[in-house]
């Protein structure tokens, strides 16, 4: 089964969006940025979990090293606990922790990326065809509503031989699922 590349990236874009809040609340040393970070991180896991990423077992291990922190127990707390606060050591340490969370965001983001890209352009190469070929309007004009709309693009896409090809490419990139989404973004994007 493959995973719904667009709506993965939507989400994790969501969660990167809210991991910049993170970062404000531990500059302005609130005190429930560790519980904060700990519950996006469990966020960011169950994403991960549900699109099947491989950077869920380097995530939930910051998550565990998170309530470490919380719990008091630091990497190298022998001389930093000298030095450092107690809350200062615990805050610190999520916000090292925040940091390489975000990156492997970043990371399940970027690996990701380039098929959705290449899957738009794909998309816009097929429905500029059938436009050359004045087909694409009167299977618009046809339909009774936006779902029908995108069905009838997606199955011209799929069966007439001018574009078939790349429809199946499409498909080696992203979900069929994608594949509306991205027929319907290029169709709002173009007016049409």
């Amino acid at each position: 089964m493959q995973i719904v590349v667009t709506a993965f990236l939507d989400e994790s874009q969501v969660l990167v969006e809210e991991s910049t809040r993170l970062v404000d609340l531990y500059q302005h040393k609130q005190p429930d940025f560790p519980d904060r970070l700990v519950d996006w991180l469990r966020r960011c896991e169950d994403l991960l979990k549900r699109h099947r990423r491989s950077q869920l077992a380097p995530l939930s291990a910051l998550r565990a090293r998170a309530l470490a922190a919380i719990a008091g127990v630091h990497e190298g707390a022998e001389s930093a606990a000298r030095r450092l606060q107690a809350r200062k050591q615990t805050t610190g340490a999520c916000a090292l922790l925040l940091g390489q969370a975000q990156g492997l965001l970043h990371e399940a983001q970027a690996a990701l990326e380039p098929r959705r890209d290449e899957a738009a352009r794909l998309i816009q190469q097929m429905l500029q065809i059938l436009i050359q070929n004045g087909l694409l309007q009167a299977l618009l004009d046809a339909a009774t509503g936006p779902a029908e709309r995108l069905a009838r693009v997606w199955l011209a896409c799929q069966t007439r031989p001018e574009v078939a090809n790349g429809a199946r490419q499409v498909l080696g990139l992203v979900a069929w699922a994608d594949a509306l989404r991205l027929i319907d973004q290029t169709l709002d994007a173009w007016r049409l």
